[in-house]
């Protein structure tokens, strides 16, 4: 099952309130590497994919493959850590 959605917070990965820290625009972008990775957002959605990265001020973490049209792909929700 493909989970292809307009934004992160459509995911149900994403907690209902979760806020990053960041303003908009301020996440971080970086390039996708892993060739697997690659073929299979192509084969998703061919275009352009960057990696997401967005954290909170609690310390938790959400990130995602985001296509140049703005669809996003595999969210992931990562907690706060334990100290």
């Amino acid at each position: 099952m493909v989970e292809l959605y307009n934004s992160f917070r459509d995911s149900p990965k994403v907690p209902a309130g979760w806020r990053p820290r960041d303003p908009p625009g301020a996440a971080i972008k970086e390039p996708i590497n892993n060739i697997r990775l690659k073929k299979l957002l192509q084969s998703v959605l061919p275009g352009r994919w960057t990696k997401v990265y967005h954290y909170s001020t609690d310390g938790s973490e959400v990130h995602y493959c985001q296509h140049e049209s703005g669809k996003v792909f595999d969210v992931k929700f990562k907690p706060r850590r334990s100290p």
